[in-house]
């Protein structure tokens, strides 16, 4: 735990990718929970899970910025982030025919 407390960009990096993981078998896991409970229909589609996955480094990312003051580690954050939004365009949006 001593790595995630230093400010570096890698460290920033490790963090912007590994968070996600866990928020997206968290959110599916309460999708699924909930939906066969019957109190909700669902979030219907993967890429709504993997959007509110990534919500998760923006709360983080403003943790390292504001609260630590960790610069470097919050661009890390900050560009593996974008790394993903990009990547979910490029995966999940369908052109209209």
């Amino acid at each position: 735990m001593e790595l995630f407390k230093k400010d570096n960009f890698f460290v920033g990096l490790l963090m912007g990718v590994l968070l996600p993981v866990p928020l997206y078998g968290f959110f599916y896991g309460l999708d699924l929970l909930l939906k066969r409970s019957g109190l909700w229909n669902g979030l219907h589609q993967p890429e709504n899970i993997f959007l509110l996955s990534m919500a998760g480094n923006a709360l983080l990312f403003r943790v390292l910025m504001v609260r630590w003051g960790r610069v470097k580690a919050g661009k890390g954050m900050l560009f593996i982030t974008i790394i993903l939004v990009l990547a979910f365009f490029f995966v999940f949006y369908k052109q209209p025919h």
